[in-house]
């Protein structure tokens, strides 16, 4: 039960044997040691006289209950002891103890903890016996010399209770200085706090001649600790005047006096730390610069920990607009405003732009509203300008793109329009060179021209560092801006005539790189060593390799290539990784998988870079593999849960996949993927909203991809770009919907919105288009009338620079590929134009811009018209009857064509030259068609001009042309070029109505009966809407694709007519053929069973095919 009694009371029973509560005296009561004396009694005891004197226990009154210390442990008894003892002080203590709490119930100041406050009292016991132990072994004097260099050698001190008591425990003439110094900083290594009254008494004990920096520093911590502002100014004042450092404990006071917003008080102390630095001659003027913050950081390091600064800030500026005629009466006082403005402001700006959840309507407020009440103050805000806006553009958050308002740029802006234009009176060299990196992220080409503008206004001598040069010289090359290119690079050769840096003259070659123009990157490449004396690194043969791969020419990829690899240069990821495009985009699987096994082979970290293993999923997707490509894209999904991969590299896999099944006008599959990255989190960005329209438009739902561009991407802070505009301008004008059109191309005009090949196509079609409806409006019926507006829209297109708008990396519009731009002028633009003017038969014009699109080239001898001007010309010389023209433009097309379809397997594995099938029917087409080396999403490259080509041939008259018209779709098929739908019903009616009955009948059975749907079947009453061209056949929209090869309803009639013919002839005795082993009618039986079947079971509804070419049979 004893033992029981001791747990007891250990845990809470002490509550049992605590002695009757006392209560509390009045404040105005003396204490009861002075009732027996007078005022000036001489035995009074001064208790004033330390600062904190030591209490003793000499009044206490003790415990007179039954005597039962024998039952109770040692520290029982003890415990026992204190809670039952009623000291002089127990009033005093209580006092406190409510003062502790929460609730303030004076206005005064909170009382700070004091002598041995806070801590428990179970660690004074535990010192206490401590104390006995160490006295036992050593001496007070020794035990702390002990103490305190275990505390210099581990660095640890905890034990201030231990050494207060062995301090007190030495006679008053072992108390050295230098003990009273030592303890003193042992003291401060504590709770602050618990020991300030106990530093303070040591402080005093100090004479004034031996006070160290250290020692007045650890004094005015302590009276902030208990509150005590005016005695910390003080020791402050008398600090500053006899040391040479700053670090005296200001920065304590400072925030103090700030949280209380006690402005008087706050400006004497800063006023006195001006005065010891104008003594130490500190710049106080540049302390905000980089180099200066660290040092100054000892005056204004504690106010930029207290919270609500913004609040503070607030009640600063009242109070200087409030009192301002006295702070700003002298210049001095104004100095010196302006000084506490720049080192205070600092610091709250960083606390408001550093918030955990930043709320950006509010930072605009407060900088704005700031620097107007600092200017309506007329005090300097250069400084703050300097900072802030240097601190925005350091912040990640303002580094992203976002289409709010920029609050950086705002305040840059303000601070521009205060500087007048006047050298060394603007922003800062170093600013603004910030800015220009600012803009050049996000490909701010007119705020960059600005900024360069300003640092040549401000620093005419020397407007560029030697980085700012560096970057801007690498922005312009990778904008493609050739001019400010060659103009920078001179700058350069003037600063740096000695010395040439390889990274920079690389430049020049990167320019024409990115505007594809491989004649100018292999000159500027020739001069590194012929003209500037270098030999080309690894950067520069990349460069030059990214010329090649960015043409699309494959044999001049592979000699550069094969050239850096003799030259002794080791490759690398940006060596390999052109390569791996040009692969990739031709659908090259062999060649990608081998060079992707050499690089890793060389220990090139192909498996984790963004080109190469997002290539994978590209290669397969161009071969027609999307399943394929699919499980690719999982499996670097399951790298990337794994940490190996990058946000931004699954983000541009997943984007392929929708690319690829937007094109393809698969909505459900687009929608799909997208679901698949929400799901799995994988970061979206604007190329993944760019797939996502694109599947819309193709669906025909122009309206909801329209959407996606105002609403769906501004909220979610995703960048739009001109291919966006594209998208929805090319949608509207499928649809029909001019005049949406239109609007749709003035937002993007209104916007400012840098135009790219696809945007300006976009732009000629909608001013096209409109403008001939109002000719048709008007009935102009004139076909030479020019088409005014569309002119100007293509002068000035020619007159951009077209190798600028080509070197921003946005994707095409298009469906198909075309030979690549060697030049600037945008010859595709004439053939959108060309087609304008060919829908009003105005022929001679458009020869006339051809021609113009055929001289205007700034490579004449290397001109190359693009398949798609030609295909345009071909289409305007087959309305004008001239065909021969037409054969030029299409052995032209048809030489273009083979560079583009060539894979590196075809290169390195040429195949041998085979003999011409004799017969379209052979099946030996089929097998060569299949198994031909050439890129695999690129077979449709020729479907149009091959069509015009076919049509001129049928056109003629002479049995030669139908004759190469097969020998043409028979090197057409056997080279594995695909030929579209029109084409081949067209050709197999052109050989039915010319008598080749039996190729026309074998050409629809092998290449267009296996995917004929079948005949609807016909209900009274039921009004369909058949498919345009194929009338009376079980089809739905979804059905029909651009690769589709099925016959038409025409082409089914005109055989069918064919077959009568035939059975007509069979009954007057005709055509018996012994060479193909009977009558013609039993062998088209026996050779095209399926177009017979069709035939037989086609639907008689007299409409107007059967009218015309079956009028005999029906009637």
């Amino acid at each position: 039960m004893l033992e029981r009694a001791s747990t007891c009371l250990e845990t809470g029973g002490r509550q049992l044997l605590r002695a009757p509560q006392q209560c509390l005296r009045t404040r105005r009561m003396l204490h009861s040691s002075l009732w027996p004396h007078g005022a000036g009694d001489p035995i009074l005891n001064h208790a004033g006289d330390d600062v904190d004197p030591p209490r003793t226990n000499t009044a206490t009154r003790p415990y007179h209950g039954p005597s039962l210390d024998f039952l109770y442990p040692e520290k029982t008894v003890a415990l026992i002891r204190r809670l039952s003892t009623c000291a002089s002080d127990v009033a005093d203590t209580r006092r406190r103890s409510l003062n502790r709490s929460r609730l303030r119930p004076f206005s005064t100041s909170q009382w700070q903890p004091g002598e041995g406050e806070g801590a428990s009292h179970v660690d004074v016991i535990q010192a206490k016996e401590e104390l006995e132990n160490v006295l036992l072994r050593s001496t007070a004097a020794k035990a702390l010399d002990a103490l305190f260099d275990t505390r210099e050698a581990t660095k640890e001190a905890g034990k201030q209770e231990l050494a207060w008591l062995l301090y007190s425990s030495l006679p008053e003439a072992n108390r050295t200085t230098r003990l009273h110094i030592k303890l003193l900083s042992y003291l401060a290594d504590g709770d602050m706090s618990r020991v300030a009254s106990r530093a303070l008494q040591v402080f005093g004990a100090i004479g004034s001649d031996e006070r160290r920096m250290s020692s007045y520093k650890i004094a005015i911590s302590s009276y902030m600790a208990l509150r005590m502002v005016g005695p910390a100014i003080m020791l402050q004042e008398e600090a500053a005047a006899r040391f040479e450092t700053i670090d005296i404990g200001t920065d304590v006071i400072l925030q103090r006096t700030i949280q209380d917003n006690q402005w008087d008080l706050t400006l004497r102390v800063f006023r006195t730390f001006l005065q010891q630095a104008e003594r130490m001659k500190l710049r106080v003027d540049y302390w905000n610069r980089a180099k200066n913050r660290e040092d100054f950081a000892v005056i204004w390091g504690q106010v930029a920990q207290l919270p609500d600064l913004a609040k503070h800030c607030h009640s600063f500026v009242a109070h200087i607009q409030q009192f301002r005629h006295g702070l700003t009466s002298t210049n001095k006082d104004k100095h010196t405003l302006s000084l506490m403005v720049m080192g205070f402001v600092p610091a709250v700006m960083d606390q408001v732009i550093d918030a955990p959840e930043p709320d950006e309507d509010n930072i605009w407020d407060f900088f704005v509203s700031l620097f107007l009440d600092l200017e309506d103050l007329g005090l300097s805000t250069r400084q703050l300008y300097e900072y802030s806006i240097a601190k925005m553009v350091d912040t990640p958050r303002y580094r992203v793109y976002t289409n709010r308002p920029k609050i950086w740029l705002h305040l840059y802006l303000q601070y521009r329009r205060q500087c007048p234009d006047v050298p060394g009176q603007g922003p800062s060299r170093y600013l603004i060179s910030r800015m220009v990196v600012q803009h050049g992220e996000k490909d701010g080409l007119e705020r960059v021209g600005d900024m360069i503008q300003d640092l040549r206004t401000f620093y005419p001598r020397n407007p560029f560092t030697p980085e700012a040069l560096a970057y801007i010289i690498r922005f312009y090359a990778k904008q493609g801006d050739v001019g400010h290119v060659h103009e920078f690079f001179s700058v350069y050769q003037t600063r740096n005539p000695a010395y040439m840096d390889i990274n920079i003259i690389s430049s020049l070659v990167y320019v024409y790189a990115r505007r594809i123009d491989v004649a100018g990157a292999v000159h500027q490449f020739k001069r590194i060593n012929t003209e500037f004396g270098l030999m080309p690194d690894a950067g520069c043969w990349n460069t030059l390799l990214l010329a090649f791969t960015r043409a699309d020419d494959l044999d001049g990829a592979l000699e550069c290539f094969n050239s850096c690899l003799e030259s002794g240069i080791a490759p690398d990821m940006f060596t390999f990784g052109p390569m791996l495009d040009l692969c990739a985009a031709r659908g090259d699987v062999e060649a990608f998988e081998a060079l992707f096994s050499r690089a890793k082979a060389l220990d090139i970290p192909v498996e984790t870079d963004r080109r190469a293993r997002s290539g994978y999923v590209q290669v397969f997707l161009s071969a027609g593999d999307a399943e394929g490509a699919e499980a690719i894209a999982e499996g670097m999904h399951r790298s990337w849960l794994a940490g190996t991969l990058r946000d931004e590299l699954l983000t541009h896999s997943w984007n392929l996949l929708i690319q690829y099944y937007g094109v393809q006008g698969d909505l459900t599959n687009s929608r799909r993927v997208y679901r698949d990255m929400v799901d799995k989190k994988i970061p979206m960005d604007t190329w993944t909203y760019g797939g996502l329209m694109r599947s819309l438009v193709e669906s025909k739902q122009t309206s909801a991809a329209y959407k996606l561009l105002r609403v769906t991407m501004p909220m979610n802070q995703v960048r739009i770009h001109a291919f966006h505009y594209a998208l929805i301008i090319t949608g509207l004008l499928r649809e029909n919907q001019y005049r949406h059109a239109e609007r749709v191309y003035e937002r993007m005009v209104k916007r400012k919105v840098p135009q790219t090949q696809s945007s300006r196509q976009a732009s000629i079609l909608v001013v096209g288009i409109n403008e001939l409806r109002k000719l048709k409006e008007n009935r102009v019926k004139n076909p030479q009338r020019r088409l005014i507006d569309v002119e100007e829209k293509l002068r000035e297109s020619i007159l951009a620079d077209y190798g600028m708008e080509i070197a921003r990396d946005q994707p095409s519009h298009k469906r198909y590929i075309d030979t690549p731009e060697l030049n600037n002028v945008p010859q595709e633009y004439f053939a959108l134009v060309i087609m304008l003017y060919s829908t009003r038969g105005a022929f001679d014009i458009c020869k006339q811009l051809f021609e113009a699109a055929s001289k205007v080239t700034t490579a004449a001898d290397n001109f190359q018209a693009p398949i798609t001007l030609l295909t345009s010309i071909m289409e305007i010389h087959y309305k004008a009857q001239e065909y021969d023209e037409v054969q030029k433009c299409w052995e032209l097309a048809r030489a273009e064509a083979d560079p583009l379809v060539k894979t590196i397997t075809q290169v390195m594995n040429p195949a041998s030259p085979a003999p011409e099938p004799g017969s379209l029917t052979d099946p030996e087409i089929k097998e060569r068609f299949i198994s031909a080396q050439i890129a695999t999403n690129r077979r449709q490259i020729l479907f149009k001009a091959a069509r015009v080509y076919i049509f001129s041939l049928l056109k003629k008259d002479d049995s030669r042309s139908i004759q190469q018209a097969q020998r043409t779709i028979r090197s057409l098929l056997t080279s594995g070029f695909h030929i579209d739908n029109l084409t081949w019903n067209s050709f197999i009616q052109a050989l039915a109505l010319r008598g080749h009955i039996l190729d026309a009948f074998s050409a629809c059975e092998m290449y267009l009966m296996p995917a004929f749907p079948g005949w609807a079947r016909l209900r009274p009453g039921y009004v369909g809407r058949d498919r345009p061209g194929y009338s009376w056949m079980e089809l739905r929209h979804h059905d029909i694709s651009r690769r589709t090869v099925i016959p038409r309803y025409k082409t089914i009639v005109v055989l069918a007519a064919a077959y009568a013919q035939v059975k007509r002839d069979e009954q007057n005795g005709l055509g018996y053929n012994p060479e193909m082993g009977g009558w013609i009618g039993e062998v088209l039986d026996r050779v095209a069973p399926l177009t017979i079947r069709a035939i037989d079971t086609m639907p008689r509804t007299g409409d107007g095919l059967q009218q015309q070419y079956l009028f005999d049979v029906l009637w």
